[in-house]
């Protein structure tokens, strides 16, 4: 793989939006001069994951990781950092510079290979859509009359035709230099693993409609297909309604939440996500201008999918289908969702319509109508486990039903909201409320008795964010923190601290001295570049430095007095410790040598003298 030049990642790095960045990952929120957001890399309810703008650094408190925007990519998506300079340098439009003055199909990534290749088969497969002379008015027209969607849905959507004969697909790729591993690594192809020739693949969708399936900064990582009348007999899936990519290094199922790219952008405020059972129901609602509509691949929502949506919303409105598949998927997202802490409501169409089927005939105007019939999480739970006339049933299958209901309900964990449900679900099964909350208490204790170690506190505490300052930091990291908030005085602290002074044993030393080293050697033109020109180490230290509970001088006549105190930190410290030195030489010397002990004290109120006045800024 061909070297980026190191010009190229020091540009780049100086120009990617952190928070922009950032935001792919986790809804931001601005609170001063930073920027807070949910951690990208573990559940949690409170905002733990800060971003800082003006130093292009971020600081997760849950992991403990931080770093610039290279290591961001690294660390959420498991990328090597050749892949997620290219990640970064997509991201933003930035061009990429290597050594060899280039860097062909050859010497990319694998995974700037797949990402490449499904751009191009994508647009390829669009391009059929509307211009395929064998089925292209076909397709159209099937589009538009059968399924009921306007040609700029599809155009919007990136919906696509892959043609029955797929000669010219794999022909193509070939032709553009793409590697057989990277083609094969796509999962567009049948025959892979058997035939040598990729010339004699055959593609996974041929004859089916195409939608692509993008990741949450709108790339094109794999594909859902739908059977259509010409989906050839000798198709191995041929009896399948929808075909999905399989998981490739792009694409994991459990993970992806299909216009994830869209919805998170499109809500309002406050607006829930509205999560959908397909990516038909998802196209139709959202073209119907229902904003935040996202669907999983299939029926199986994963903890991942609700972690993900959690990171940008605390609120989800489930719309799965009316059938009983749709029911069932509802209930087991439910325990998921109310651990995640999302506040879950669930939405039926009348009639038992699913999503696509009710909008093709109706507009966004039912939607605010539609949503005031939602139900509470709790209110589906038990209308769903414990249904009306279970009080008909015999008392052993009335308490069956309880032992599916109450674990659900324990996860609810509102006072309010677990009583409320227990009342309801008490007046469906025909049992006393009183005798309902006494069962539901004997099954918390059960669950209790089962968990020795969560009693005795030996679970693991979320890590609690270092608090900075307040005589917990050195000198050193006092003056780094101010100096990444205050980069004008770069220059003049490394022209009035002495270097060495400065304490080289911790971590927060050695990126003091890079940092003034920049600025005395007259390299500095801003705290990015500055942090720039560090190993991966400092600045992961400055990055964790930075986002401590620390709040440096913020208003002007503040700003003086609070560096120039920290000057006299240092002086005072190698004050103090020349001092030490010579009181040491002064016990150790020999009692009768009078002459030698005159000339120590001497030299101790010399050194007071010379040292007496601390280095100090002026305006």
């Amino acid at each position: 793989m061909a070297r980026i030049s190191r010009r190229s990642i020091d540009d780049l790095r100086q120009r990617a939006d952190i928070v922009a960045l950032a935001g792919d990952y986790t809804q931001m929120k601005q609170r001063g001069r930073d920027w807070w957001g949910l951690s990208p890399f573990k559940s949690e309810k409170s905002p733990s994951f800060k971003v800082n703008p003006e130093t292009g650094l971020w600081y997760c408190f849950s992991t403990q990781q931080g770093g610039d925007a290279f290591k961001l990519v690294m660390a959420r998506e498991g990328l090597d950092f050749p892949e997620s300079v290219e990640r970064v340098a997509t991201r933003f439009g930035f061009q990429l510079e290597y050594e060899n003055g280039g860097a062909d199909a050859n010497e990319r990534s694998l995974r700037g290979q797949l990402l490449e290749i499904h751009g191009l088969v994508a647009d390829y497969w669009r391009r059929c859509f509307l211009e395929d002379p064998v089925h292209g008015e076909w397709i159209r027209d099937y589009w538009t009359r059968t399924r009921r969607f306007d040609l700029a849905v599809a155009d919007d959507f990136g919906v696509g035709l892959a043609p029955v004969d797929d000669s010219k697909l794999i022909g193509g790729l070939l032709k553009k230099g793409f590697t057989k591993e990277a083609l094969a690594g796509t999962g567009l192809f049948f025959g892979t693993d058997r035939i040598p020739d990729p010339a004699r693949w055959r593609c996974r969708f041929r004859g089916r409609l195409t939608i692509p399936i993008r990741d949450v900064q709108g790339r094109v990582i794999a594909f859902t297909a739908r059977q259509l009348d010409i989906t050839p007999p000798d198709d191995p899936s041929r009896e399948a309604k929808y075909v999905n990519s399989p998981e490739t290094e792009l694409f994991k199922k459990s993970r992806t939440v299909f216009n994830l790219d869209r919805a998170r952008s499109n809500r309002k405020g406050d607006e829930p996500f509205i999560l959908v059972e397909g990516q038909l129901d998802a196209i139709r609602c959202h073209s119907a201008g229902i904003p935040g509509v996202i669907a999983a691949q299939g029926t199986a929502v994963t903890e991942d999918h609700l972690q993900q949506l959690h990171r940008f919303s605390q609120r989800l409105l489930v719309f799965l289908d009316a059938d009983a598949a749709g029911q069932k998927a509802a209930l087991r997202l439910l325990p998921i969702g109310l651990k995640e802490g999302l506040d879950i409501r669930f939405l039926s169409l009348p009639g038992g319509k699913d999503p696509d089927e009710f909008f093709s005939t109706q507009d966004a105007s039912q939607w605010t109508a539609l949503t005031k019939t939602a139900r509470s999480a709790m209110q589906f739970c038990v209308q769903s486990l414990v249904p009306e006339g279970s009080s008909n049933l015999p008392l052993a299958s009335r308490l069956s039903l309880l032992e599916t209901l109450f674990p659900i309900v324990q996860q609810a964990g509102a006072e309010e909201i677990v009583r409320e449900a227990l009342n309801e679900a008490a007046r469906h099964a025909g049992i006393g409320i009183r005798e309902m909350h006494m069962a539901y208490e004997r099954h918390v204790a059960t669950v209790a008795a089962q968990r020795p170690a969560l009693q005795l506190g030996t679970a693991e505490a979320p890590a609690e964010p270092v608090v900075k300052g307040g005589g917990l930091t050195t000198p050193e990291e006092d003056l780094v923190l101010f100096l990444l908030r205050h980069d004008a005085f770069f220059v003049p602290v490394a022209q009035a601290l002495p270097l060495d002074w400065i304490d080289q044993a911790g971590r927060g030393g050695l990126l003091l001295m890079a940092l003034l080293n920049e600025a005395v050697h007259g390299h500095f033109s801003g705290v990015r570049e500055a942090l720039n020109a560090l190993d991966d180490d400092l600045r992961t230290e400055a990055a964790r430095l930075a986002a401590g509970s620390f709040s440096p001088a913020e208003q002007p006549d503040e700003v003086l007095p609070h560096v120039n105190g920290i000057l006299k930190s240092f002086h005072t410290r190698h004050t103090q410790g020349l001092v030490r030195a010579l009181d040491a030489r002064i016990a150790s010397a020999d009692k009768a040598d009078v002459a030698a002990l005159n000339a120590l004290q001497t030299e101790k109120i010399r050194l007071r003298k010379q040292h007496g006045t601390p280095p100090a800024l002026s305006l």
